[in-house]
């Protein structure tokens, strides 16, 4: 029912599974150590661009399985903007509030598809992505709470409360009264591929373990953000390229000097978000 051949209609494909076939332990270790590794070499967390800091999820962002999904919804001439990681440890209270991802993103177009890939179990218990099918269809349902998300970004401004992953609030509240979303469970190894207008959020780990998603958000070529005009940074994937962007580096060593580095630029893009340090955590 929610296959890649009715994605059009759905703006949401489930269960796909990954070519690369990991066990349960290889993926919810991949982050645990990822993140030690963070703190050894850089003195903190990541939670943005780890594929270019990691040769794991630079291979799970390069998986075939998923490239060739993407390619049917978006074509042949294909970037990597971001990816990121959204961990719920149990009873921890982290939530996503439902939104859009276009107005935050502010990118030029909208083929721009996010790969959610599951590296624990996600259900609907442990607070899973949850979707309103066929929400895509309706271009911008309400405002985000700032005039510009990428300024607000780079200020660190957040408007959202303190356990919401999201930063800027997005009023949905007449629209999620009348259509029920449906979640979208998951298990590790399993992936989700939504479209960039999708209604989309979660709730809270109730669960007894933790509910770790890392998710890819592949744009096409002609893509551009509409406020960095001059230049930004992707991976190019696939297909035509596009001046427009810096090639941002795929590592072949993980947490190497020169993947550090290209860290570093990446982190500058708009891919990037921005700074995710909140001015009230300053």
């Amino acid at each position: 029912m929610y296959s890649i051949n009715n994605f059009s209609k759905n703006g949401i494909a489930f269960p796909l599974k990954l070519r690369n076939q990991f066990s349960d332990q290889e993926l919810s270790d991949s982050y645990i150590n990822f993140q030690k590794e963070c703190a050894k070499k850089l003195g903190h967390s990541v939670s943005l661009k780890p594929n270019i800091l990691s040769t794991f999820f630079d291979k799970l962002a390069f998986d075939e399985n998923i490239l060739n999904e993407v390619r049917k919804l978006i074509g042949d001439d294909i970037y990597i903007w971001s990816s990121a990681f959204f961990p719920k440890l149990p009873n921890e209270g982290k939530m996503v509030s439902f939104h859009q991802d276009k107005p935050y993103w502010q990118l030029s177009s909208s083929n721009v598809v996010s790969a959610w890939i599951a590296l624990t179990k996600s259900k609907k218990k442990s607070g899973a992505l949850c979707v309103i099918p066929e929400s895509h269809k309706l271009g911008l349902i309400g405002k985000i709470d700032v005039t510009n998300a990428r300024n607000s970004y780079l200020k660190g401004e957040k408007t959202t409360e303190k356990n919401d992953l999201l930063s800027y609030k997005q009023d949905l509240s007449k629209y999620l009264k009348k259509n029920k979303p449906i979640c979208i469970e998951l298990n590790p190894g399993e992936y989700s591929i939504h479209h960039v207008n999708l209604v989309h959020g979660s709730g809270v780990n109730n669960s007894d373990e933790p509910r770790i998603g890392f998710v890819v958000r592949y744009i096409s070529s002609e893509t551009k953000h509409i406020i960095e005009k001059d230049r930004d940074g992707a991976i190019h994937v696939s297909g035509k390229k596009n001046n427009y962007f810096s090639d941002e580096e795929r590592p072949s060593e993980s947490f190497s000097e020169k993947s550090i580095l290209s860290y570093e630029r990446a982190m500058k893009t708009t891919g990037a978000f921005g700074n995710k340090k909140y001015v009230s955590e300053r």
